[in-house]
């Protein structure tokens, strides 16, 4: 599925939204913030397929930033980021490879630990659709392709970080789709009530980690 309008705004939307957080931040902050980057590989399904495994491996990056809420010490911290996720399954039965690539806006509270070096945080990944491929035994299914919902809008996440040594560590992340991934609905499986039912994206995340903190 080629990039389109919606998804355009939809990026733009969130780009600037997570922008304005790091800004405003900042300034709370009084320029005392944090940054850091993550890349790694997603290891995904979709709730709702048939497979129920996390045998598709697609690529994590990305980008965010941090900053205090309350004291400039405090360990409780705001973070947003920016990132590029690969998601989707692999459905043996029938030999379906569903490929799913997002941007996506995690927002999540954080809370600090050991100086730093460990950070357990909680919260959200709206993610907006670049691009959706569905192949049926090696050939490509549009009806499939084109199926999938431009947002992927409530995605809750968890993460947990650990720096090994210096500005570097290793970071796991989950995720669990709130919302139907797919324009189809009524089938599948289903999340909080029965009537939310559908296909739902769920991945662990394995990622090299970097924190960068400024001088005092």
């Amino acid at each position: 599925m080629k990039y389109n309008t919606f998804c355009r705004r939809g990026l733009i939307r969130l780009f600037v939204a997570g922008v304005a957080m790091c800004l405003c931040g900042n300034v709370a902050a009084q320029g005392r913030f944090d940054a850091g980057a993550w890349l790694g590989a997603n290891m995904a399904q979709i709730d709702g397929d048939g497979a129920g495994s996390y045998n598709h491996i697609g690529i994590a990056a990305g980008i965010e930033s941090s900053f205090a809420l309350g004291d400039i010490d405090s360990p409780l911290r705001a973070m947003v980021g920016i990132g590029f996720a690969q998601k989707g399954s692999y459905v043996a039965d029938i030999n379906r490879r569903i490929n799913l690539s997002y941007v996506e806006i995690p927002v999540m509270l954080t809370l600090n630990f050991m100086d730093s070096r460990l950070r357990v945080g909680a919260g959200v990944a709206p993610a907006v659709l670049v691009n959706s491929v569905v192949t049926d035994d090696g050939i490509a299914n549009d009806l499939q392709s084109n199926n999938f919902r431009r947002m992927d809008a409530l995605p809750l996440c968890a993460s947990l970080r650990y720096l090994i040594g210096g500005n570097w560590g290793l970071e796991i992340r989950y995720q669990n789709s709130m919302l139907p991934i797919t324009k189809e609905s009524g089938s599948g499986t289903y999340r909080i009530v029965r009537s939310n039912q559908g296909a739902f994206n769920r991945l662990i995340c394995i990622a090299i980690a970097y924190h960068w903190q400024p001088s005092r």
